[in-house]
């Protein structure tokens, strides 16, 4: 049981981690125009929603994780990470969510210029989530 949860906990983890990899380039390239932006707010609205789901699913299944080994047993390693992990959580929550909502409020009024600006916040908050989540990754495996 330990072993499929961890493969589960494996699978979702890397889904999280890997559904934002490409988002700022597709930032960049979708704010040249009017009708890429419009589609560029759907495929964001998709990844966000696929980024909530993996990473609820991370957590949950690393939860399961520690009441199956035992939370005394668990090695320190995975307590930084999971810290780690809840940094970037609140890193998304309190600057990502706000600018992705700036993005989105720009691209329908038509700004692009604000939506550039918006799409560049949002963009180094990606960058920050995943070098916190890359400290994860190497503080729980080490």
């Amino acid at each position: 049981m330990i072993t499929l949860v961890k493969i589960l906990h494996i699978a979702v983890a890397a889904a999280w981690f890997g559904h934002k990899l490409l988002i700022p380039t597709d930032l960049r390239t979708s704010l040249g125009d009017d009708g890429a932006a419009r589609h560029l707010v759907a495929r964001l609205t998709r990844a966000e929603t696929l980024g909530i789901a993996t990473g609820l699913g991370t957590l949950a299944t690393g939860g399961l994780l520690a009441v199956l080994i035992g939370p005394g047993s668990v090695r320190d390693g995975v307590w930084v990470g999971l810290g780690l992990v809840l940094a970037a959580i609140a890193l998304g929550g309190i600057v990502a969510r706000p600018a992705s909502s700036g993005l989105r409020s720009a691209v329908g009024s038509g700004d692009l210029a604000l939506a550039r600006r918006s799409a560049g916040r949002l963009s180094q908050v990606l960058v920050a989530e995943s070098l916190l989540w890359s400290g994860s990754l190497i503080a729980m495996i080490v």
